[in-house]
C-alpha cells in the first residue's frame, strides 16, 4: 500500500513538472520614447498579438516595456519586428 501511494505521488509530481511552460521576460525601452497613455495603449494593443505573449506592462515614468512570453513560441526578433510595424525600435534594458 505504501509503495502504491509513493508511486502515485511521484507520478503526480512528474506530471506537474512537464505541464509547466517556458516563460521568459523581456524588458525593453522604445525609440521614440513613450510619452502618454496613447503610446502605452498602442503598444499593448498591437504587441499582444505576437504569438506566445502572455503579459505586457508599460511604464511611461520608467520608459520601459516588460513582456512575459513563452520562449518556445516567440523570440526577441519577433518583438523587434512587431514594434517596427507600429513605428518603434526597441533595445533591451
Amino acid at each position: 500500500m505504501k509503495k502504491n501511494l509513493l508511486m502515485a505521488f511521484m507520478l503526480m509530481l512528474a506530471g506537474n513538472s512537464f505541464a509547466q511552460t517556458a516563460t521568459d521576460t523581456l524588458v525593453v525601452t522604445t525609440q521614440p520614447q513613450m510619452h502618454c497613455e496613447n503610446c502605452e495603449k498602442k503598444i499593448k494593443s498591437n504587441i499582444r498579438f505576437v504569438k506566445g505573449t502572455k503579459k505586457i506592462a508599460t511604464s511611461v515614468d520608467d520608459q520601459k516595456v516588460t513582456i512575459v512570453y513563452d520562449g518556445r513560441k516567440a523570440k526577441y526578433n519577433d518583438y523587434v519586428e512587431a514594434f517596427k510595424k507600429i513605428g518603434y525600435e526597441i533595445k533591451k534594458k
